[in-house]
């Protein structure tokens, strides 16, 4: 597919920069071959070059640039700029690629701002970070205004996996597969497969709410103020809850049973079988709870780990709400709510759905009100739409934006219906089911939630071709 220009429906990822930041290299690499020259002659790469990445088991189309010279009046520059604004249209995100070694340059401020105005989402690839001085000097390109800096070395192959991260995770709305759930199991340390998730019961009158999140996070002293007693030993040491303990209460004419599970830690800190057997335990909570409760430390800020989990409660498909804890002290440190929720929504794109509240399980600040958003987000968990109602907001969606032509044919949706609850998933029939962008999929999620609701709650989509249903 490389050296082509077309479009796809697979996710596309532009490499943005001044000449020679090493754009065309990390093109190679990740392509695994050479696919773009690489010289230190700036404008060498003019058009744009096209190649399907994988990773992780997920396809991405990455996307080569011409080094930009703004401001520059040469014809070939103007023509470099020319085709680097049409990767950027198409593309569903930006890496700009800067040069660790000069820092931060007027060219590369001037980049930022061509790229603030496609109001895509950028992250920042700090290239030739080959030493440690070199790396703690790559904070400097968070002054260029992005979220995300990435310190790497091409030449090395250093932070190359962590780029790849940050670059999924960066994709609006991008959700993860079923089948990954193994591999993120795999991360934990987990030898053993967890049982089959049991069939929720939905008629019954009790929310089951699983409470997550790395140790320390404040996840037994939350319990502990909901229920008005000392049931789950607190400690500051981390692990000390070990088994996944139901507790059973009423609050509000309300009946909850709350699961308290074992901090979920990395894999290079499980090292005992207890520890292991308390992480599956932990896991295998969501399977029996319909609203995940995500504790996060507010002192620590989102880490790698707390991103792993939310993936996981993503991937289980569970009703999910963001908590952030001690909140007390982090205002005391000067942190400010708007700007911490961004960073939440910044780093967990795939959670945007996800309701945000802050709190302190010391104090008892806001704790009850989490206990009133998980009613409600449980009630919309097990919510079903007409497919009268859904056919109604498919038909909108499709006057308001006309799908594209794919294989010589316009790409058609014919019918939509809710085929389960708890969590919701629709499936519609089509003419083409690879012929419908990720992006288009996102688009009719946010129509059916704005139509809909489903507060705090995954919602699914499956397209099955017209001849595949009739049978």
């Amino acid at each position: 597919m490389d050296h082509l220009i077309s479009k796809t429906s697979l996710p596309s990822i532009s490499l943005v920069g001044r000449p020679n930041v090493g754009k065309s290299a990390l093109f190679n690499r990740l392509a695994k071959r050479r696919a773009s020259i690489v010289h230190e002659e700036p404008g060498v790469t003019r058009d744009r070059m096209y190649v399907t990445v994988n990773w992780q088991k997920k396809n991405m189309q990455l996307i080569d640039t011409g080094g930009l010279e703004p401001g520059s009046s040469a014809q070939l520059m103007k023509g470099i700029l020319r085709q680097t604004q049409m990767a950027i249209d198409e593309s569903d995100l930006i890496v700009l690629m800067v040069d660790a070694v000069l820092g931060p340059q007027p060219g590369d401020y001037e980049i930022a701002k061509i790229l603030r105005k496609s109001k895509k989402p950028v992250l920042v690839a700090v290239n030739k970070a080959d030493s440690e001085k070199l790396e703690i000097s790559s904070h400097e390109f968070f002054a260029l205004g992005f979220n995300v800096c990435v310190p790497i070395s091409v030449l090395q192959g250093k932070g190359i996996e962590t780029l790849l991260t940050e670059i999924f995770l960066q994709l609006p709305d991008q959700e993860l597969l079923p089948e990954e759930v193994e591999e993120i199991e795999s991360e934990f340390g987990l030898e053993t497969e967890l049982e089959p998730a049991p069939e929720l019961d939905l008629e019954s009158d009790t929310i089951a709410v699983a409470i997550i999140g790395k140790p320390n996070a404040g996840k037994s002293s939350f319990l502990n103020k909901l229920i008005g007693e000392e049931r789950h030993l607190v400690s500051e040491e981390p692990g000390t809850t070990l088994d996944a303990v139901d507790s059973d209460f009423e609050y509000g004419g309300q009946k909850y049973r709350l699961i308290d599970t074992a901090g979920i830690r990395k894999k290079r800190s499980i090292f005992r079988d207890l520890e292991k057997m308390a992480v599956s335990s932990s896991l295998g909570a969501l399977d029996r709870c319909s609203v995940a409760i995500m504790l996060v430390d507010a002192l620590e800020g989102i880490t790698e780990q707390d991103l792993k989990v939310a993936a996981f409660a993503d991937k289980k498909a569970k009703g999910i709400v963001i908590v952030v804890n001690k909140w007390d002290l982090a205002k005391g440190k000067g942190l400010k709510i708007d700007d911490y929720t961004q960073q939440i929504r910044d780093q967990m794109p795939f959670l945007s759905f996800a309701p945000i509240l802050y709190i302190s399980a010391l104090t008892g600040s806001r704790v009850f009100d989490v206990l009133e958003i998980v009613k409600e987000i449980a009630e919309q968990y097990k919510k079903r739409i007409s497919t009268a109602q859904v056919n109604k907001v498919l038909q909108s969606a499709q006057d308001a934006h006309q799908l594209p032509v794919s294989k010589g044919r316009r790409v058609k949706i014919f019918y939509g219906t809710q085929v389960s609850a708890a969590p919701p998933i629709f499936m519609f029939t089509c003419n083409d089911p690879d012929g419908i962008h990720f992006s288009y999929r996102r688009f009719l999620i946010n129509q059916i939630r704005e139509t809909f609701g489903f507060k705090g709650v995954p919602v699914r989509l499956v397209f099955r071709a017209r001849d595949k249903v009739k049978k």
